[in-house]
């Protein structure tokens, strides 16, 4: 749903790796280290929406983690503005992470529940030094930006509902006027009535700020509506990415193309009959060898079990990391 879209790569990740395990007298064991993240490399432009789907454990979440630096990659780079964030430290990456913010899918766990919304808002900006005449005005600001009223500030957390706790979310991660949001399951937690609402105020500050989204969610149907284009994740690894429209229409996945059939209403729209996937994930700790979707894809043939395949242009703008993928 950007509107401003632009060429410019604002973040830049080449094969990241965040593993968890291995450390002490079992780190020599493969089994003991599970690959959360295990080579993803990806652009995201200036301006874009960019989706990121996929099951549960696929390793959105902390794709989306290693970008704040909440998780520290173990190879690879994170360049944001040409900046490696996986390198940064101290005062580097405390700068960097000024135009870096994340919305969490949670509102309620992630507001203190002791403090009134209007230090929870400025909270960023008083550790960020900005004087208190100003801060209080950007926190008023911002308070009417997502759709409260200044009335609001001097509540706390638990006299609001969902839907507006997650406005007040909004608005502590635009205090420090980022270029970047990491939106994490942001709607997840809502009524789908209240849903609607969230996802088009996030399109309405993305077009008044320029703003730039990742966002992470198990919802196909939301992501298309917020989403210029989708990247989908699996064990770790991204196995499709695509502009939203081509990818949904066109999914050269077959894990892709079982997401997506799943969708409510969809075998209705589009004559396709839903595919079940069989069997459950593999364990990022234990992996298949050669095409990770191997064991649950039914198009499998010896070779998948034997090469990875990897993720390569197969048509203009439609990435895809499938032998059988044309």
């Amino acid at each position: 749903m950007g509107k401003h879209v632009s060429d410019d790569t604002l973040v830049s990740i080449r094969d990241l790796k965040v593993h968890f395990g291995g450390k002490g007298l079992l780190k020599s064991r493969r089994e003991d280290v599970v690959r959360a993240v295990d080579g993803v490399t990806l652009d995201i432009r200036r301006g874009e929406t960019l989706g990121l789907v996929g099951e549960s454990g696929c390793g959105k979440s902390t794709l989306g983690r290693a970008l704040m630096r909440l998780e520290d990659p173990r190879e690879g780079s994170i360049l944001f503005e040409g900046e490696d964030l996986a390198k940064a430290r101290g005062q580097g990456l405390r700068d960097l992470r000024k135009d870096m913010q994340v919305i969490f899918q949670d509102p309620m766990s992630s507001l203190d529940p002791r403090m009134k919304i209007r230090r929870i808002i400025a909270e960023g900006l008083v550790i960020g030094g900005v004087p208190k005449a100003e801060r209080d005005a950007r926190v008023g600001e911002l308070i009417e930006i997502v759709g409260l009223r200044r009335e609001h500030l001097d509540r706390y957390p638990h006299e609001f509902s969902g839907g507006q706790r997650q406005r007040i979310g909004i608005a502590r991660a635009l205090a420090m006027r980022p270029k970047f949001v990491v939106a994490d399951e942001p709607v997840s937690a809502l009524d789908v009535s209240i849903q609607s609402q969230v996802l088009n105020l996030l399109s309405d500050l993305q077009d008044s700020f320029g703003l730039t989204y990742l966002f992470i969610a198990h919802d196909l149907s939301v992501v298309e509506y917020i989403s210029d284009r989708v990247g989908v994740m699996y064990l770790g690894r991204l196995v499709e990415l695509a502009d939203t429209a081509d990818l949904y229409a066109n999914p050269l996945m077959p894990y892709t193309q079982a997401l997506l059939s799943a969708i409510p209403d969809r075998e209705a729209e589009t004559g396709e009959a839903r595919i079940i996937l069989k069997g459950d994930v593999p364990s990022p700790r234990n992996p298949p060898s050669g095409c990770p979707f191997r064991t649950r894809c039914w198009r499998a043939e010896a070779a998948c079990a034997e090469t990875r395949p990897d993720l390569r242009e197969i048509r203009p703008r439609h990435w895809a990391a499938c032998h059988f993928a044309e």
